[in-house]
């Protein structure tokens, strides 16, 4: 059973998708790694955390139980990742720590199956996806932030998961995307809010109904995206995308 009211935000970061869901009204389970930004959201949301409508779990997503290196760039807080190579890609050095793991499915098992998934977990969210298969009931809705090393295995996961629309999102635009610009708002509550660069925007039905595609279409504009990204990646394409899909 789906739990209409929940969503799982797996890359808190500075917690700002997980502020545009509570205010939206929905209760809300976060797994961050990197124990910094753990200890700035637990202050930025202390009055959701005591009112139990935000849970934050200092936590790595992972397949196995039990611990596993993580790698914090010294600059960049939204690069820290399980992937050292990820995280050191520009030649900086990164930071090591130890932290715990957790599964998508411990984390259904725990809490129920969200309405929907946002997963943004720099270089690990293939996982995720392939974790999805393996659930009975699944989410309505997910996102993954896609890049051209992993987007084949995200969407031939989501695909054997049984999603079948699917929409990408320019995660650069939606500093400006005004809530208006919603197609239906039925997504929780209806609110005045100002999205950041590091915001992941609107999702499931708030999503323009007329941009959901099918598979291979959307696999298809994808893969013409990368090209053309491969080319010129200052001028013709910019900013980085964002994969919905729903069931």
């Amino acid at each position: 059973m789906i739990k209409t009211n929940l969503i799982f935000d797996l890359g808190f970061h500075n917690g700002d998708d997980s502020d545009f869901y509570l205010k939206k009204g929905f209760k809300v389970v976060a797994v961050e790694a990197n124990p910094e930004l753990i200890s700035n959201g637990m202050e930025r949301f202390q009055k959701d955390i005591d009112k139990k409508r935000l849970i934050i779990i200092n936590k790595a997503v992972s397949n196995n139980l039990g611990r596993v290196n993580f790698y914090i760039h010294p600059t960049k807080s939204d690069w820290g990742s399980c992937d050292q190579g990820m995280a050191e890609s520009d030649g900086s050095k990164s930071k090591t720590v130890s932290v715990e793991t957790i599964s998508l499915i411990d984390l259904c098992k725990e809490f129920g199956i969200p309405r929907y998934v946002k997963v943004d977990i720099e270089g690990c969210d293939a996982m995720v996806a392939k974790q999805l298969s393996s659930l009975e009931n699944k989410p309505q809705f997910v996102s993954f932030e896609i890049s051209k090393q992993n987007y084949k295995e995200i969407f031939s996961w989501l695909n054997v998961a049984g999603y079948k629309k699917f929409q990408l999102v320019n995660q650069l635009n939606n500093p400006d995307r005004k809530p208006e610009e919603a197609q239906t708002v039925t997504e929780g509550k209806k609110i005045d809010y100002q999205f950041t660069k590091y915001s992941s925007g609107f999702f499931g039905n708030d999503l323009p109904n007329d941009k959901w595609l099918s598979y291979k279409e959307a696999l298809t504009r994808y893969e013409k995206y990368k090209e053309l990204k491969i080319i010129d990646n200052k001028e013709l394409v910019l900013g980085w995308l964002d994969l919905h899909a729903s069931l």
